[in-house]
């Protein structure tokens, strides 16, 4: 017989009504999930009610707030994210909180380095960013006329190889890191060994963001100097397409032939499609043919060599749900040619011929709000062919010629494979580790027989919210490489202050490292005007770089600027650069030098005020004097200054804005050694002028999808700038430098259609 205690049961019975009770309370809880705009869930959002009260949403942004009766509204914000206030009501039980992402600093959004889009002013970096708007508005050609005002950047010309070299932050463009979408260029080219900006299609280009300083944790070799990230333009998430044409007339300065010859002209067609499903497609084609300027040459000869160039690209994209995968591919051929000075009997003309087809693809994956997986993998064949032609003026034949160096091909080869994790393991913790793979191989008739350059690494950086004000961002690399010894561990250190609602300090230390590529290593060069080897012993350049800056931003309904202050110390040992070859002082090869130093302050200030858009700034920046460690009397540094102005008023009422872009670059001190009077070596001080380069644009809207630009370049009218070296370059033409084809002017017209 089974007894009933009636007191035990009244106990449970009791209790459960109350977890009842509790239950049907909890019931009547609000529970709220926060996503961005695309409906993705945001991780740890934090939802503030009543008076200092408040809770975290998990890892899939769901959040629950039992006692809710009183609660009228909730303020949620996130990192990356405008903060926002909803209201609340009764009947709303379960509700889906949007937030917008915090894009507006001053329109600056970030990509490069970071752990996705960010704003300038969360990034621990300090990254200046080239928007769309400012390239068009530029009328550009190729990125050196977007490049060529920027503070810190300065351009030379090489005629005789028909490029342009880069200067960065005082170090020269093999220190730079050239990236498209992430992926590494490959295929530098002459002897000093740079990655050409003007055989890039400017018209596929989206944005261009420079990181200043090694970012060797995360690039690993040759981002000594910084990184130039070209990020290209990509099909809308939309369906439906866009189509844009683009014609532009430039005189050279004042030749110019129309349609054909004298002058610079481009020609392009884009076109993007996305479908209604997960796909979409781009195309585009483009020519820049350059007629040459012959200045002050007569007869066959050209002081600006003609150029021909076409750069098509194809794409195809892939997203749905949590995954994206994206495919490129672009292609570029190029030809200059230099022809020879008259001559009875016969005339002896070069062709430099430059092929690239460049293979991306970029794929991402969510696996949760909290981890995300991208990976990058690229391939790159590039082709520099020289082909000298002698052409009998009696009967026009054309032979190649057979003299001894006058026929070179040198092909290049690379492979990059990138696979990145973005682990959010807490709301103020954030790790990014990463394995990196580079390849390269290069052979020709002016390469040495070698293996290539392999090269294996893997790194951590991660980014530490300690409080609301200060966030850490650490690295750490380290890499194996075939043929030369790597540095075994590469650290840096980001660290951002909020010090105010209004001023950012930003500090930084990065260790960073160049490796001697093929051509340094392998490159042998001799003719009748070249005695150049190469040196397989080299070691990579090493650096430890100091850098800081001061942000002051104040942003209101009207009116916006921007402050920064920024200052660098680069130390660089084992600088790879040319010397006398102690064996045979009649060939020139490579050495690694002990010692190298760049430093500098810029300032630089931006206005945006109804319809004006103003930047200003100012740079001092040293390079290290290689003469002193001789002559202790000799100044250690040698310092050169830069002034800076990008002016854009808007008209609304006539759908025109007119630009101004203006840089004063000033003189660059140097010394050099040159006989004295018993004949020995002694120091001598030499001076690069300086100049003042001047672009005007217009550019008008027409309401049927025509833009009209127009305006003058160059307008006051640089060709050559001088120097006091006696020396001068390979092909730096003696004491007379290129720098511009006169004031020319030009008339463009691109068409946008969009469904």
């Amino acid at each position: 017989m089974i007894r009933f205690n009636l007191n035990k049961f009244s106990l449970c019975f009791l209790a459960t009504l109350l977890l009842l009770y509790s239950s049907a309370q909890a019931e009547k809880g609000l529970r709220g999930k926060v996503v961005d705009e695309n409906g993705r869930p945001i991780p740890f959002a934090t939802v503030q009610y009543g008076e200092a009260k408040g809770v975290v949403a998990d890892v899939e942004g769901v959040f629950d707030i039992s006692n809710w009766e009183s609660v009228s509204s909730l303020k949620i914000s996130a990192v990356g994210y405008d903060s926002q206030t909803f209201p609340i009501h009764s009947e709303s039980l379960s509700t889906v909180f949007v937030l917008k992402e915090a894009l507006n600093d001053l329109n600056e959004v970030v990509i490069t380095g970071n752990f996705g889009p960010q704003s300038a002013r969360q990034s621990t970096y300090m990254v200046r960013s080239i928007d769309k708007e400012r390239i068009q508005q530029r009328a550009a050609g190729n990125l050196q006329e977007v490049l060529n005002t920027e503070l810190g950047i300065r351009f030379s010309q090489d005629n005789a190889l028909g490029s342009s070299n880069l200067e960065m932050m005082g170090m020269s463009g093999q220190n730079v890191k050239i990236l498209i979408d992430g992926v590494p260029m490959v295929g530098r080219q002459g002897v000093n060994n740079e990655i050409n900006l003007n055989q890039i299609d400017i018209n596929q280009i989206e944005k261009i963001e420079i990181v200043e300083g090694p970012m060797a944790v995360i690039y690993g070799a040759d981002a000594l100097a910084g990184v130039i990230n070209i990020i290209t333009k990509n099909p809308g998430a939309k369906a439906g397409y866009t189509l844009s044409t683009r014609m532009q007339e430039e005189t050279a300065g004042n030749e110019y032939s129309p349609f054909h010859g004298a002058g610079n002209r481009i020609r392009s067609v884009q076109g993007t499609y996305t479908t209604e499903g997960p796909l979409s497609l781009g195309l585009g084609l483009t020519q820049n043919q350059f007629g040459g300027w012959k200045g002050p040459q007569t007869g066959r000869m050209f002081q600006w060599l003609p150029k021909d160039q076409w750069l098509a690209n194809a794409s195809i994209g892939f997203r749905k749900d949590k995954v994206e995968l994206d495919y490129h591919v672009d292609f570029m051929d190029e030809i200059i040619t230099s022809f020879g000075p008259e001559n009875r009997l016969e005339v002896i003309d070069r062709n430099f011929i430059t092929q690239r087809w460049m293979h991306r693809m970029n794929a991402r994956v969510d696996f949760s709000p909290a981890f995300q997986l991208s990976t990058q993998m690229a391939y790159t064949d590039f082709k520099r062919e020289t082909q000298t032609w002698v052409t009998n003026v009696r009967t026009n034949e054309q032979n190649l010629s057979r003299q001894e160096g006058s026929q070179a091909l040198v092909n290049h080869q690379g492979f990059t494979f990138r696979t990145i994790g973005n682990w959010l393991v807490s709301p103020n913790l954030t790790l990014m580790p990463g394995i990196d793979i580079n390849t390269e191989s290069g052979v020709g008739d002016r390469i040495n027989e070698n293996r290539g350059i392999q090269d294996y690494a893997a790194f951590l950086t991660g980014e530490w919210r300690i409080s609301s004000f200060l966030q850490v961002r650490p690295g750490l690399r380290t890499a194996y490489n075939s043929a030369y010894q790597a540095p075994p561990l590469i650290p840096s250190i980001n660290t951002k202050l909020a010090i105010s609602s209004k001023l950012d300090l930003r500090l930084a230390y990065a260790n960073g490292f160049r490796a001697p590529s093929i051509r340094e290593l392998y490159f042998d060069f001799f003719d009748a005007s070249h005695s150049i080897a190469g040196n397989p012993d080299l070691s990579p350049e090493r650096s430890d770089s100091f850098n800081a800056s001061l942000t002051f931003q104040e942003k209101e309904s009207a009116l916006g600027w921007k402050t920064i202050l920024s200052a660098f110390h680069n130390e660089v040992r084992d600088r790879i650069a040319f010397g006398m070859d102690p064996t045979d002082p009649r060939i020139t090869t490579l050495f690694n030098i002990n010692q190298y130093r760049t430093q500098g302050l810029m300032l630089n200030q931006s206005l945006k005020a109804n319809r004006w858009t103003l930047e200003a700034g100012a740079s001092y920046i040293g390079r290290f004097n290689l003469l002193s460690q001789e002559d202790q009397t000799l100044p250690v540094m040698l310092f050169s200054p830069e002034i800076n102005s990008n002016i854009t008023y808007k008209i609304p009422f006539l759908e025109t804005d007119i630009n101004l872009f203006y840089k004063w670059t000033g003189p660059l001190p140097g010394f050099e050694l040159a006989a004295g009077d018993g004949g020995q070596a002694v120091p001598r001080q030499i001076m690069l002028e300086g100049f003042h380069w001047m672009d005007l644009t217009l550019r008008k809207n027409l309401p049927i999808g025509i833009t009209l630009t127009g305006g003058a370049r160059n307008m006051f009218n640089i060709s050559d700038i001088m120097s006091t070296s006696t020396a001068g370059s390979a092909h730096g033409g003696g004491p007379a430098r290129p720098m511009g084809f006169g004031r020319s002017y030009f008339l463009g017209i691109t068409y946008q259609l969009s469904k």
